[in-house]
């Protein structure tokens, strides 16, 4: 491979430190010009069309798996994990209304005791959020990250493949733009859509 098909590669890979979803919006958009090709360049052998549709199909798979990965990662930080977040929230509230960030723990009146009552809430608001961190959340996010580096590397595989059989400039055309530090697709930056960002 040539230093200008390495560089070319180089600038069309997402950041790996992308979130899942970003690289779902990646890879479907590589999806997309893979089965537009496949459809529409008049120019491809027939050959080179049924290598591309078969490109296509297993890329397709590998879409689905990333999503099958991204979406319960999603739904536990947006149901699950907010709530116990606003846990801890309410009971840093309720320290700092009982006085709790200043009392005397030796105090014996009623407002101590308030305090201390408070900051043993807190403490067990914390407690839980550990827990949950280490026995929901860590196992989400090593299958979302086992999926994502599965993905990137049937496409890196799939692009030196479609560079030897048909041209590295066809590969280049399968990628989107992305944003500087390659973070994400770059789009018309609509604010609804949190996978892609204006280019700059």
């Amino acid at each position: 491979m040539s230093a200008g098909s390495g560089a070319g590669r180089a600038g069309r890979r997402l950041s790996r430190g992308a979130s899942g979803l970003r690289h779902l919006r990646w890879a479907r958009e590589v999806l997309a010009t893979l089965e537009a090709h496949v459809e529409h360049n008049p120019s491809l052998a027939d050959a080179d069309r049924e290598a591309l549709r078969g490109e296509a199909r297993a890329l397709a798979a590998g879409v689905q798996a990333l999503s099958g990965a991204v979406k319960p990662y999603r739904d536990f930080l947006e149901r699950t994990r907010v709530r116990y977040r606003g846990r801890v929230r309410v009971a840093e509230h309720l320290v700092r209304e009982s006085g709790g960030d200043d009392a005397d723990d030796a105090g014996a009146d009623a407002a101590g005791g308030a305090a201390q009552a408070a900051r043993a809430h807190l403490e067990e608001a914390r407690t839980e959020l550990a827990e949950m961190e280490e026995t929901q959340r860590r196992p989400l996010k090593a299958a979302l990250s086992a999926e994502i580096d599965r993905l990137r590397e049937a496409m890196a595989q799939m692009d030196t493949r479609l560079e030897a059989l048909i041209s590295a400039a066809l590969v280049e055309s399968l990628y989107p733009p992305l944003t500087d530090g390659a973070s994400r697709v770059a789009d018309d930056g609509d604010p609804d859509d949190d996978a892609t960002a204006s280019p700059r």
